[in-house]
């Protein structure tokens, strides 16, 4: 079934390497084999077509990828935790020196917390280049104490 299907599995990784650039080629291709065993074993030629189902398990095996391995989407689980209890600190005024001695971090540590969890656009290629036009939650604190 694999040598019938060949073309589609190409074209498909094709159409989602312009889907998702930033995805390594052999991390996409790789989706797309586990998304093709995924199918073979749920495709039943009663409700539909083999490729439209291929269809739906790729997307589905890329952002799963993406969501798991990737952190240009989501920052991991202790940086969220560290930027939820910096913000709960910060929000009841708490000088920020207080809050590196609470959290035992580092300046540059906090930074990148804050900036890895507020809720505005980064650049695809990771947060360091933030390009948005409001100000991050550090700058607006940094300007608040001056």
């Amino acid at each position: 079934m694999y040598r019938e299907h060949q073309g589609i599995l190409r074209l498909m990784g094709r159409k989602m390497f312009k889907k998702y650039p930033f995805v390594a080629t052999d991390d996409l291709f790789s989706c797309c084999d586990i998304a093709f065993i995924k199918t073979c074993r749920a495709w039943q030629p009663a409700k539909g077509t083999f490729s439209t189902l291929l269809t739906v398990f790729c997307e589905g095996e890329i952002l799963h990828w993406i969501r798991d391995n990737n952190w240009l989407v989501t920052a991991p689980g202790n940086v969220r935790r560290l930027g939820q209890r910096a913000r709960r600190l910060l929000d009841a005024s708490t000088p920020i020196c207080e809050v590196l001695k609470e959290l035992d971090l580092t300046e540059s540590a906090l930074k990148l917390a804050l900036v890895a969890t507020q809720p505005t656009d980064h650049d695809i290629r990771g947060f360091e280049l933030h390009i948005c036009p409001r100000p991050t939650p550090w700058d607006a604190l940094l300007s608040e104490e001056e």
